[in-house]
């Protein structure tokens, strides 16, 4: 008997094993890789719908804010482009894709660090960790990782879709998780963007088919004047977060 019970003969033995409550192992990358996963659409949407309320004007404001940093970008570049000829000419095919691809890489440097933090927002509500609007701008604390991501992920995409466009169509899909990787587990980008694709790749077809649901459900919702949105757009930002979750767990935040 460990414990002394002297002073009350009757008193009940106390244990030396302290309860503690559980907490989630979250696996490290390799072991998230190796573990597998598996997921039910339905069941996930169902798991994001009910994180939508207390987060909708938080994830709006980001999608507002990143909407509009896409269009002054896309517009300011697309208009340089245009001075120097890449855009001036509709019958030169090849000027106006590598119009097209060069705004695109440009803008990756102020799109994709916003887009990171938007989901990271996702993530955060998925795994219900506290987030708030600064979240928003977090992939601007490192964004040179994000950008090479970004700018990466555009080039393999393009360069798939030249080759017969599904190449490019496997890896849209399948680089989806990549640049929250860069922030959540500090990978490098060709380490996120292969990370993102071995995971997806698991069960493409299923995060295939969460993406047509996903983007099908925010279309219906865009009818009535788009004020269904207000749901669906955090709808989509939740349950990107929740299939990261279930793929690779997230890390807890550093009080």
């Amino acid at each position: 008997m460990n414990a002394d019970t002297s002073e009350n003969p009757y008193a009940v033995p106390a244990s030396n094993l302290q309860e503690t409550a559980p907490t989630q192992q979250v696996p490290s990358i390799e072991e998230a890789l190796s573990r597998g996963y598996d997921f039910r659409i339905g069941e996930l949407l169902s798991d994001a719908w009910q994180r939508v309320k207390g987060s909708k004007g938080l994830i709006i404001g980001a999608v507002i804010i990143y909407a509009v940093a896409a269009t002054i970008i896309n517009s300011v570049f697309g208009a340089m482009l245009g001075l120097i000829g890449l855009q001036a000419d509709p019958e030169n095919l090849a000027g106006m894709l590598a119009g097209q691809f060069v705004i695109s890489i440009l803008g990756a440097a102020v799109t994709y660090p916003l887009l990171a933090g938007m989901m990271m927002i996702g993530i955060r509500r998925a795994a219900d960790q506290a987030f708030n609007f600064d979240l928003t701008f977090s992939g601007f604390k490192n964004p040179l990782p994000i950008i090479i991501t970004g700018v990466l992920m555009l080039v393999m995409i393009y360069a798939g879709c030249l080759l017969l466009l599904l190449p490019g169509i496997y890896l849209m899909i399948a680089y989806a998780l990549a640049l929250p990787l860069v922030i959540e587990r500090g990978l490098s980008p060709w380490q996120a963007l292969e990370t993102s694709r071995k995971a997806i790749s698991q069960h493409w077809f299923k995060v295939l088919g969460l993406n047509l649901v996903l983007g099908l459900i925010v279309g219906l919702s865009a009818i009535p004047l788009g004020i269904g949105m207000i749901w669906t757009v955090p709808l989509w930002a939740i349950a990107s977060g929740v299939l990261y979750r279930t793929i690779f767990g997230v890390l807890p935040v550093a009080e």
